[in-house]
């Protein structure tokens, strides 16, 4: 007697022979808020950065700083928050952030150093305040 071959059982709702075709790609499941990227040689990069833990840490420096008076603190504030919103744009405009950035220098040339090190390495610039506050506490222990 001929024995029969078996058909594996296939899982309840799924389809069988899914044929997609050369080069395709199937994805099953949810890939809500997933990149997915097709074609050969893709360069993917994200450009969001999200800046405002880097500007909040900025304003509480601005707030912090005991030689400026309080209209000139929210003068650089503004700067700051116009500086952050055209960083956000898609190209900003560098010479717009190149003034706001003078007008800052000339108000608190310390809290442009100190922005500059935290927009290019949130690290580094926390790294410059610490090392600032250890210059003035060691100036004042000697004076």
């Amino acid at each position: 007697m001929a024995e029969k071959k078996r058909q594996p059982k296939r899982a309840e709702g799924k389809k069988s022979g899914l044929s997609a075709g050369n080069g395709s790609v199937v994805i099953g499941g949810n890939v809500q808020g997933s990149n997915i990227i097709l074609g050969n040689n893709n360069t993917v990069s994200n450009q969001s950065v999200n800046l405002s833990p880097l500007f909040q840490t900025l304003d509480h420096l601005v707030d912090a700083h005991p030689k400026l008076q309080s209209g000139k603190k929210q003068d650089i504030k503004e700067e700051l928050k116009e500086i952050q919103t055209a960083l956000e744009e898609q190209k900003p405009d560098e010479n717009f952030i190149t003034r706001r950035f003078r007008n800052i220098k000339r108000m608190a040339p310390d809290i442009v150093e100190v922005a500059f090190e935290t927009l290019k390495n949130p690290i580094g610039g926390v790294a410059e305040v610490v090392k600032r506050i250890s210059k003035k506490i060691a100036e004042e222990a000697n004076a």
